[in-house]
């Protein structure tokens, strides 16, 4: 197992964010910024909750958390991508390949697919949907899905609170979304076995 140490992960993270800006399609200011507070939020949730179990490393998960979005180094709908598969590469390139994986993993939950949340990546989809299906989630993707899940745009929140964000920001069908919540749910109350506490309890999360 490869892992980036924590000056490396931040370093390249800083890399990630001026390479966009230096592109034909920078972040916007208020995009750069809820971008850090995501991926740094994303890392403490993850690495808080791996501290409350006797098996997961909080540093690892840490780290997957801080660079899981790294694949925005790229403009999806101007340069025709899709971030999980952008940020599977870009990790794979370092050597990190345990990030590359969770690069992919955190953006489907259960396995599940939408194509029409990213027409514009087909290609990199269908690249996606064949890599997860050769492999089983681990506790590491589960951990990072969750993670993610629980914070939106740099504010902590609750699965319905995220679910209800998405619902405002992309084109999906009532059904995917209440498959995505459902499969947001049994990852909470999976880790609220394994940790043997509340999660929104242990994040300081109002559950509405």
């Amino acid at each position: 197992m490869s892992l980036p140490s924590k000056q490396e992960a931040l370093a390249f993270f800083e890399y990630v964010i001026a390479e966009r800006n230096r592109s034909p399609f920078p972040f916007r200011p208020e995009w750069e910024k809820e971008f850090r507070a995501h991926c740094f939020s994303v890392a403490d949730i993850a690495a808080k909750i791996a501290s409350q179990t006797p098996y997961l490393n909080s540093e690892r998960a840490y780290l997957s958390g801080l660079l899981h979005d790294c694949g925005h180094i790229k403009d999806e709908k101007s340069e025709n991508v899709f971030h999980g598969w952008t940020g599977y590469q870009l990790m794979k390139k370092q050597g990190w390949d345990e990030i590359g994986r969770i690069s992919v993993t955190h953006c489907f939950l259960n396995k599940d697919f939408n194509p029409e949340l990213y027409p514009q990546a087909r290609q990199d989809i269908l690249h996606c949907k064949n890599y997860i299906s050769d492999i089983e989630y681990d506790d590491y993707d589960k951990l990072l899905q969750l993670a993610d899940m629980m914070n939106d745009r740099g504010k902590n929140c609750s699965l319905q609170y995220r679910c209800r964000s998405l619902a405002e920001r992309y084109p999906v069908q009532e059904e995917f979304l209440t498959t995505h919540f459902s499969c947001a749910e049994n990852l909470r109350l999976y880790f609220e076995v394994k940790c043997d506490c509340d999660i929104y309890q242990l994040l300081n999360i109002r559950n509405e």
